[in-house]
């Protein structure tokens, strides 16, 4: 990798202190600042769900479409975060917190925030951002030097260490000014795309109340100034004018089922039966998850049937009933209801999915057969599923089908991140395919990958 001149005659000058002994006990110590500044990274916790990622997807293909991006490109991840959230980490694929949802009051909320990240993509603030966030390490960088070069020679450690650390506070500020202009940016984006779709301004009023009710009970929030976002108080005086006469937000029960959902499977039982006391069909929902959790199966079964009755188009109903049926051991029963869950939503990756397993779990080369048809559309459309790629294994393996399980079982290794075992495979297969077929360049690919490893 090549560095700018300046940079590089920085280095040169740090090594040239480091080689020549200069004090070797103060250079450790200048090691030790430098690379204390270190940032405390957490664990995404990713989760699949079909009614929530067809939920999200509902909204943001249209936003895509309004802000002149292709809607088919969009892609959605669920973060299991219970802040308030979304962001986009590069391409067009939106991160969105549980909490968004959780903590949100109407859909116009989450299309505010969504819209708003949309703004992101259209004005390229990650590409931008990379480049300001280099701009500001090289303020740090020479702040850095400077530093240890006073630490060092001129023998006033705390005078070096006052420069480094005034250089690190001037590069985060140069850093966080430039993020807060991208999202006053991202703000008018969203306020040009809810005026297209129809969804109301309100919708940002509302989350912007949540956030600060946040803020206030959160006494470990950070300074104003270091952080990312403008101040939430900036942000709503900043957007007021387009406040005035808004519409009201919506009422949709898409909304308010994937809410209930959510709020069965990530709060605590209690919470939800408190929360979710009546006898609607969202109270329902999110009550017989709850008694699911608990594993008072009997009353989970009685709140989805019920809810069946109610709402027999409703595909994530049978989804639901169909989970339960197979985490008991009832297989056959669950195989009915994930039946007539793929029968009203043939395109979702995760219900085919399910569909397949509890097939194989029962065995037979007849439901085989049926498991492969599913699973050959769910790693066209994810082929980078290891779990995908390992139940097709399987159902080839019950047919006879060894060279084909084989394949299947190369691609899980890769995916898997098992690189060497999916070499190995491929080594041993790729004789069985024509030298001019897909699937003998997939495996050479495979095999070239793991030689250049």
């Amino acid at each position: 990798m090549k560095l700018s001149s300046k940079k590089a005659k920085l280095i040169d000058l740090f090594f040239f202190l480091f080689y020549h002994n200069i004090i070797m006990k103060k250079i450790w110590i200048l090691l030790f600042v430098l690379f204390a500044f270190v940032c405390d990274a957490k664990a995404m916790s990713v989760i699949r769900d079909t009614e929530t990622e067809a939920f999200l997807l509902g909204y943001i293909r249209p936003i895509f479409k309004a802000a002149g991006l292709n809607p088919e490109n969009a892609e959605v991840v669920i973060v299991n975060d219970p802040s308030i959230n979304a962001f986009v980490a590069g391409g067009q694929t939106i991160f969105v917190h549980t909490g968004l949802i959780l903590k949100a009051n109407a859909p116009d909320e989450v299309v505010f925030v969504l819209s708003h990240e949309t703004g992101h993509i259209v004005g390229g603030h990650i590409v931008r951002g990379y480049q300001a966030m280099q701009d500001a390490q090289t303020t740090a960088l020479i702040s850095t030097v400077l530093g240890g070069v006073l630490a060092v020679v001129g023998g006033r450690p705390d005078a070096g260490i006052a420069v480094m650390m005034g250089g690190q506070t001037s590069a985060m500020g140069l850093f966080t000014k430039y993020r807060q202009t991208e999202e006053s940016s991202a703000d008018r984006t969203a306020v040009d795309i809810l005026n297209k779709t129809g969804y109301s301004m309100l919708g940002f009023e509302g989350i912007m109340k949540t956030i600060k009710n946040d803020e206030r009970l959160n006494t470990n929030s950070e300074n104003g100034y270091m952080r990312t976002h403008p101040m939430t108080q900036s942000r709503i005086n900043d957007m007021q004018r387009f406040l005035t006469n808004a519409k009201p937000p919506r009422k949709e029960e898409k909304f308010d089922l994937v809410k209930a959902k959510l709020s069965g499977f990530l709060l605590d039982p209690e919470t939800v039966f408190n929360t979710y006391s009546g006898n609607t069909v969202y109270d329902r929902y999110a009550q017989a998850i709850a008694f699911y959790r608990q594993h008072k199966y009997p009353e989970a079964f009685q709140k989805i049937d019920t809810l069946i009755s109610e709402r027999p188009d409703n595909p994530y109903f049978y989804e639901l009933k169909g989970q339960l049926f197979f985490e008991t051991g009832k297989l056959s029963l669950a195989e009915e209801f994930y039946k007539k869950a793929y029968e009203l939503k043939q395109d979702a990756v995760l219900i085919r999915l399910s569909y397949a397993q509890v097939l194989l779990e029962q065995g037979g080369e007849e439901k085989a057969k049926l498991a492969e048809k599913l699973l050959q559309m769910v790693v066209q459309k994810e082929p980078d599923s290891p779990f995908g790629w390992q139940l097709l294994a399987k159902a080839y393996d019950r047919q006879g089908k060894k060279t084909d399980a084989d394949y299947a079982m190369t691609e899980y290794y890769l995916n898997a991140g098992r690189t060497a075992d999916a070499q190995k495979r491929a080594k041993k297969i790729i004789s069985f395919y024509d030298e001019d077929s897909v699937f003998y360049q997939r495996l050479q690919d495979i095999i070239d990958i793991g030689d250049s490893k």
